[in-house]
């Protein structure tokens, strides 16, 4: 705290000193280097001491001034404290080194005693108090000031008349800066600025426009003022003619345009503008590159050549908010590699930085990555850096995607153990995370327990139980949500679609698709109509699924053609798979998925040779399949498995138990369907690759590891593809043999085998 001004009349006022030699030497000093470093300026105060100068008041004020452009105020409110009779000058420095380094409370409690102790203020003092008004909010204090200035006649500048405008406008009284700016006989391009910022903040764009067109002199301040405002409301034409209209542009003209076109999703112009800029030879700055970032991070297709040239910028900057930024933008292109190279060049790396490239490696299913940089963040950066709420969400995704609940389990403990803020947002995640790892009951523990629930959350459930084939729970949550006053969005119904489609709902889908419309006026997205194509394939009416993409408002898209194509194979309509993976291929040529939905259709009615004239066009296109690939999760240990994998330590006794499981459920009905055999071969071969799957080695693994255990929890197993047909059957059948529920999530949803039946209801 600020001691009190020391006014005494019994203390021996100041010898008046004559200017010396030191005195001009130690001035010159404070003049020459206005920021200099604590220890730096204690070494001079020592000098002043050592030269008696101690209540030299031209001294004194010089390094309270330094002081303030260092940042060291303690320490000039250390130095005012021991000056026996300071001036007003002296005053006025203390009091604009608080307001410049933002200690308003302070300089409100300097400025109260300064009226206490008898001193009055000037044109000086003035805007360094009605600067603090302004920050604090407090219009009272400002208006009692300006009033005792009218009171006594003060002859005010027009630095006082512009801190008075900044005050009032600050404190949201238009009106009364509106009169004072009209009481100002020759204001100046400050006092305008000041008026139109005024009007701006206060979301009143015409009356900012109309002063700014009655300006007698635009400076370039006053047009970037104008051009910003246009840009952030998304006036983006307004702006743009504005930008040309410019007699003169500076840095800060271009940025707010190149702004305006990122934040209002007009990519591709803030690049063209950005181009425009450096060819007008304007060196870009952080704020331009975070704002091409931002649009390159976004844009399909950005081209190597304008990647390559902003991050040249971006590491010449070197900043850690903008090689973050960078690192995100690879990441979002999906160029890991070059976002971990980024990561690893930043060298003071803040949480933004860690959260980043976690978020990065997650939303590039790099789950494993994700939980292995989060453990190198702990052993790093102990004490340093704190894990956040988006660290937590990061994680809680790649245990999502890997399935692994006991991962999930330990994340949950970590937020719980360090008091990470547990609002919608988490809990909407780890919704999510229970669902995917296969346990609902703990997804709808949380929900219930939440006291608040925003539509984020309210969705999450929705997924969840859409996920699980739970269609009649969906629809009774999504009432709930209704009457508890949440306006469902277009996320709700993509959830609610889902959940129709998995569950064979076809009318109630096709109702809530109309009902979205019609009552909460959503427009469909690309999203919206593919979830009606797959609700309608699934149905099995293939014919209307092919006349809803005819008469679609929108081009379709790969998910909506695929969803289709996968149709055909179950119904064996190789004409139309032929023409739909036509558009696919024209969609995307090196799309693997495309080849082989249509070799799978060609196999499913013996079309052997055509098989092979997929295959070698993948080849030709160098077009690779993604391996199947299964998991199961152990005693926290993820086992992973593909296809005929003969890599585990204990394959051999994993085929050797699964060709028993197979001569035991046969007598019960089950037979192989070698139509899901995509090769052309003989029947033996046939089922044995068939027997191969990933799915039915994950199977067998768990059952070999648990068979000895007392306690036979439900087995869980994650597949990155679709299930086959063939291994929904033999899961059937097994899960009645075995009398163990068996839950495998695949690409679409999860089947929870138990008894000889599955809770999909053959709608997968």
């Amino acid at each position: 705290m600020m001691g009190t001004l020391i006014l005494e009349s019994t203390r021996k006022p100041p010898q008046f000193i004559p200017r010396t030699k030191e005195q001009q030497k130690l001035s010159l000093i404070l003049q020459q280097n206005p920021t200099l470093k604590l220890h730096q300026l204690k070494q001079i105060h020592a000098q002043i001491f050592h030269k008696s100068l101690e209540q030299d008041n031209i001294l004194i004020t010089k390094v309270i001034t330094a002081c303030s452009n260092s940042g060291t105020m303690d320490y000039a409110t250390r130095v005012f404290n021991y000056f026996l009779e300071p001036d007003l000058i002296l005053c006025n420095s203390m009091l604009k080194g608080y307001t410049q380094n933002h200690m308003f409370r302070k300089a409100l409690f300097f400025y109260l005693q300064f009226l206490q102790n008898g001193f009055s203020p000037d044109n000086y003092t003035f805007p360094y108090i009605l600067k603090t008004c302004a920050a604090m909010t407090i219009c009272r204090l400002g208006q009692q000031i300006h009033a005792s200035l009218i009171k006594n006649g003060s002859v005010l500048d027009v630095f006082v008349f512009n801190s008075l405008l900044d005050m009032y406008c600050k404190c949201g009284q238009s009106e009364f800066a509106m009169k004072v700016f009209q009481g100002i006989s020759e204001p100046s391009s400050t006092s305008w600025n000041i008026m139109i910022c005024g009007f701006l903040s206060s979301g009143d764009l015409m009356s900012a426009q109309k002063l700014f067109d009655v300006m007698p002199y635009r400076d370039v301040s006053s047009w970037n003022t104008m051009l910003s405002a246009y840009a952030k409301c998304g006036e983006l034409e307004n702006a743009k003619r504005l930008f040309y209209e410019m007699p003169v542009r500076n840095l800060v003209s271009w940025n707010a345009l190149i702004a305006g076109f990122s934040q209002n999703e007009r990519f591709d112009e803030a690049l063209s503008t950005f181009s425009e800029m450096l060819k007008a030879g304007i060196r870009p700055d952080k704020t331009t590159i975070l704002s091409v970032v931002s649009a390159v991070s976004t844009i399909s297709s950005p081209g190597d050549d304008v990647v390559k040239q902003v991050v040249g910028f971006a590491r010449a900057i070197g900043s850690v908010s903008v090689l973050t930024a960078v690192l995100d933008m690879y990441a979002k292109l999906g160029r890991i590699d070059d976002a971990r190279a980024i990561f690893d060049e930043i060298s003071e790396k803040d949480l933004v930085s860690w959260n980043a490239m976690i978020s990065g490696y997650s939303q590039n299913q790099k789950p494993a990555e994700a939980i292995q940089l989060f453990r190198d963040m702990q052993s790093e950066c102990r004490v340093k850096i704190k894990a956040d709420k988006l660290t937590m969400v990061s994680l809680i995704s790649s245990c999502s995607q890997m399935g692994a609940l006991a991962l999930g389990e330990w994340v949950h403990t970590y937020i719980e153990k360090f008091g990470i803020e547990f609002d919608e947002y988490l809990a909407a995640a780890l919704v999510d995370m229970y669902a995917k790892c296969g346990d609902l009951d703990r997804s709808r523990r949380i929900f219930q327990e939440m006291p608040r629930k925003d539509v984020a959350l309210w969705n999450s459930m929705i997924k969840a139980l859409a996920i699980h084939g739970e269609v009649k729970e969906t629809l009774k949550i999504f009432a709930q949500m209704e009457r508890n006053s949440v306006t469902p969005n277009d996320i709700t119904f993509i959830g609610l679609l889902n959940a129709c489609s998995h569950g064979g709902f076809a009318e109630k889908g096709l109702e809530l698709f109309s009902l979205m419309q019609s009552q909460y006026q959503i427009v469909p997205r690309i999203e919206h109509y593919g979830c009606i194509v797959d609700l309608l394939c699934r149905a099995g009416r293939l014919t209307d699924a092919y006349d809803f993409v005819k008469k679609m408002p929108i081009k379709p898209d790969k998910v909506i053609w695929g969803a289709l194509l996968s149709s055909c194979r179950s119904h064996q309509n190789v004409e139309l798979a032929e023409e739909v993976a036509r558009k696919l291929t024209e969609l995307d040529p090196n799309h693997d998925g495309t080849y082989v939905l249509l070799s799978n259709v060609y196999a499913s009615v013996g079309k052997w040779r055509d098989v092979k004239k997929v295959r070698d066009q993948m080849k030709a296109q160098n077009v690779q399949k993604a391996p199947g690939c299964s998991a199961v999760e152990l005693d926290g240990v993820l086992h992973e498995f593909t296809a005929g994998d003969k890599t585990h330590p204990r394959f051999e006794e994993i085929y050797k138990a699964w060709d028993e499981i197979v001569k035991r459920i046969k007598p019960m009905g089950y037979e192989p369907d070698k139509g899901f055999s995509l090769k052309n071969l003989d029947e033996v071969d046939k089922e044995e690759a068939l027997n191969r799957h990933s799915e039915k080695l994950a199977l067998t693994f768990a059952f070999i590891s648990t068979e000895h255990s007392q306690h036979k929890p439900a087995i869980k197993i994650v597949k990155n593809l679709r299930i086959c047909g063939d291994c929904h059957t033999a899961m059937e059948f097994v899960s009645k043999l075995e009398g163990r529920e068996i839950i495998v999530r695949d690409r679409n949803r999860f089947h929870h085998f138990k008894a000889g039946l599955c809770s999909c209801g053959g709608y997968w």
